[in-house]
């Protein structure tokens, strides 16, 4: 599976597809982080990967595995590994949390909140949602597992389109089938169990179990428009 971001004529990931962005109130935090310190010092920007990647930041100094960047006069350190994910992303500082701080957000990062649990105040379902005495929960779920990512892939598990299907028992009990990208992907027991838990915590169903199968076999055509669209694909 291709990763989105072109690569230089070294090999390494290249900057001009990262599209890396800061707000103003970020701009001017991380200025000040940076004022009246050590020549030479910048913010590292990496992505802790797994099921949920998230971006994690600190001063520091360059390393080779860096791929240097100036952002409106802020030196960013981004982690090589790290470009696929943060790709198109922006840097933002809030203040209406306490203690205030930095997020990054992107396309290929979860959002910062899952939603409530379906229920009697859950969101009516949109146009081609699924319909029934279970759509409202069934919305909630696909919405929850937007957070799911492919621990290899920077893409949500909705959006790479493994999840084959939902099946809701007459108590309520829900039963979800999903593949993977390969049968050797060493991540199943692991992907399998968070999917378990988020669909858990946002349907309220009673029980909910996971199916792994293998037909039809995956592949990318199986993706969203906007999933395809990211690798290259449309």
């Amino acid at each position: 599976m291709p990763e989105p971001g072109a690569a230089g004529a070294s090999g390494r990931p290249s900057t001009d597809s990262l599209r890396l962005k800061l707000t103003a109130p970020a701009r001017d935090a991380l200025r000040a982080a940076l004022g009246g310190r050590a020549a030479g010092l910048g913010v590292r920007l990496w992505v802790e990967r797994g099921m949920r990647p998230h971006a994690q930041m600190m001063l520091d100094r360059a390393s080779p595995r860096d791929l240097p960047v100036t952002i409106d006069g802020v030196p960013l350190l981004v982690d090589e590994a790290s470009v696929s994910f943060l790709r198109d992303a922006e840097v933002r500082y809030r203040t209406d949390v306490s203690p205030p701080g930095f997020e990054v957000v992107g396309p290929f990062l979860p959002s910062l909140s899952a939603p409530a649990p379906a229920g009697p105040t859950a969101p009516a379902p949109t146009a081609g949602a699924p319909s029934g005495p279970h759509a409202a929960a069934e919305e909630s779920v696909r919405s929850a597992l937007k957070n799911v990512y492919d621990p290899e892939i920077p893409m949500n598990i909705v959006d790479l389109g493994l999840l084959y299907g939902f099946d809701w028992a007459d108590d309520g009990a829900l039963r979800i089938r999903m593949t993977m990208t390969s049968p050797g992907c060493p991540a199943v027991e692991e992907l399998v169990h968070e999917v378990q838990e988020t669909a858990r915590r946002a349907s309220g169903a009673p029980n909910v179990a996971v199916e792994v199968v293998w037909e039809p076999p995956w592949s990318p055509e199986r993706m969203t428009e906007f999933a395809r669209r990211q690798f290259g694909y449309a």
